[in-house]
Parts: C-alpha cells; structure tokens; sequence
C-alpha cells in the first residue's frame, strides 16, 4: 500500500500544485497580500536545487530509485513555479516596464534562465525523449546554466541573499564534491 501511494504520479503532482492553487486562490478569490513573485520564486529555485541534487546524491549514497524516477516530474514542476514567478510579476507591471526589463541586468539574466526552462519544460516528456534520441540528454543539460543564471537572478533581486546562499548550499557542495570526484576519476588509456 506504501509503495503504491509514494510512486502514485498523481499523487506527486496534486501535492506539487497545493502550493500552486494556493497562490492562485490567494490572489484572484482572496485578494491576498502575500508576496506573489518572491515566494513562485523561491519555490521554483527549491525545485530545481533538489532537481539538480538527485544524480550527486546518488552517486554519493546509491541508487534512489524514488527520486530518479521522479526527477523529471520535479523539473517540470520547477518550470511551473518559474512560470507562476514570471505571470505574478507581469500582472503587476506594465509594457514599458516589462520592455526595459530586458535592459536591467537582474532581471534580464531571469529572462534568459526562463527561455531556457521553457525548451527544457517542452521536450520534457517521453514522446520529445524518443524524438530526440540521445540529443535530449544534450539539450537537458542546459539546465546547469539555466540553474546558474536562476541563482544569479535570486542573488541580485532578493533581499535576503543569506537565505539564498543557505538554499543553495547542500546543491553547491554536492556539485563540487562531484566534480572533484570526476577529476579523480583515472582516464582511458
């Protein structure tokens, strides 16, 4: 019974989207006061950071089947948090600060992560992974500058760059380790 609710994929998704529907209540039915573009945010920034945690973690601890198979699923939901992140700001914005947005350095380094994610968000299913062959691994891997253009977006435009840095770290550390380790590694001959 256990193993059918953890690897229930429904289940997964209507708790990735509480916070969602939250949001969006909050703000249209409840007309709330809670800060919108800051908290999609972060959110979508955590997603990522456990998204991107998955293959070092296994590599450190072994296989965790549980995460793997649901890596992709935590992806997308990143990108729907990002997305929720991009629809509460503009609707608080107007053309022409939404035009020079794309003059100011924090905001636009967000743009170009979020151009990213939405390639990345497309071709994530089973039909673009057979399309693409082995091009999809290729092109999902440019969810590491997408990731560090993410952080580079939370550090300039947040107030708390403690919590950031905090956010980031286990992510920062495991990223290390594990390019240390591949370093170590003996080549071919």
């Amino acid at each position: 019974m256990r193993r059918r609710v953890l690897g229930n994929t429904y289940l997964l998704w209507a708790v990735l989207a509480l916070p969602a529907i939250w949001f969006v209540a909050e703000r249209f039915a409840l007309h709330g006061k809670v800060a919108f573009v800051p908290w999609t945010g972060i959110l979508s920034g955590w997603l990522m950071i456990v998204t991107l945690m998955v293959t070092p973690l296994q590599q450190l601890f072994g296989p965790l089947p549980w995460l793997k198979k649901h890596r992709r699923h935590l992806g997308v939901a990143s990108f729907g948090y990002a997305f929720l992140h991009f629809f509460f700001w503009l609707i608080n914005e107007n053309l022409r600060a939404f035009i020079q947005s794309f003059l100011q350095l924090d905001i636009l380094v967000g743009w170009i992560a979020f151009f990213i994610l939405i390639a990345l968000a497309m071709t994530s299913n089973d039909a673009s992974v057979g399309k693409l062959g082995t091009g999809w691994k290729r092109l999902q891997r440019w969810v590491y500058p997408a990731a560090i253009l993410t952080y580079i977006h939370w550090l300039m435009t947040t107030d708390y760059v403690v919590d950031a840095v905090l956010y980031a770290a286990p992510l920062i550390a495991l990223t290390i380790w594990r390019v240390l380790r591949h370093r170590k590694r003996p080549r071919g001959v």
